[in-house]
């Protein structure tokens, strides 16, 4: 990423009303977009499960280098469940992690933690979840 996410914006993008993979129940999926200027500082989802209160909202954040000529290695995923005590980094489950890595590297909680990358995430997530006026 080449900011520190203090001169991110965001910039709103599509809505998708379906159902949830593992109940069924109405879920709503907005995409946006985190740009510095001109640049993109990556995109995300935010997932939103209704009628029902064990599923969090869920928030895929994709930062990095998503121009058509870059691989994996240069892209990064994250999980980050939105919870009455506020973001908390989440694990990617095998069979998503395995579906991703050719398109990108999903990082788990530990490859974050106490990184460099971590206050960075957390001041996305604010951006997000204060400049999106979805959520």
């Amino acid at each position: 990423m080449n900011s520190d996410g203090q001169n991110v914006t965001v910039r709103e993008g599509e809505v998708e009303h379906t159902a949830c993979n593992c109940c069924g129940a109405p879920t709503t999926v907005v995409t946006g977009y985190l740009e510095v200027g001109d640049l993109s500082a990556g995109w995300y989802t935010v997932g939103v499960t209704h009628d029902a209160p064990s599923h969090l909202p869920l928030v895929n954040l994709y930062i990095g280098d998503w121009t058509e000529g870059a691989g994996p290695d240069e892209r990064w995923g994250l999980r980050i469940g939105i919870g009455a005590d506020g973001p908390a980094l989440l694990d990617w489950d095998d069979e998503a992690a395995t579906k991703a890595r050719p398109v990108f590297t999903p990082l788990a909680r530990a490859q974050v933690l106490g990184t460099p990358m971590e206050p960075q995430i957390w001041t996305l997530i604010d951006r997000i979840q204060t400049q999106d006026s979805r959520l």
